[in-house]
């Protein structure tokens, strides 16, 4: 484990037809995608609460 954490970013290989900005874009909109999803996932979770029926 502790080897693959010493290898630079450039040492890992690219996807084939992706450069480096295109990936750390994609990583970007993946970012936020994910806090959209959570944020969205949260606030059913508490609209669950809000409009509980027992």
């Amino acid at each position: 484990m502790i080897a693959a954490s010493e290898e630079s970013k450039s040492a890992v290989d690219l996807p084939e037809g992706f450069t480096p900005e295109e990936l750390d874009r994609r990583r970007a909109v993946s970012r936020r995608l994910a806090w959209v999803l959570g944020l969205a996932a949260l606030a059913i979770y508490l609209l669950g609460f809000i409009f509980y029926r027992p």
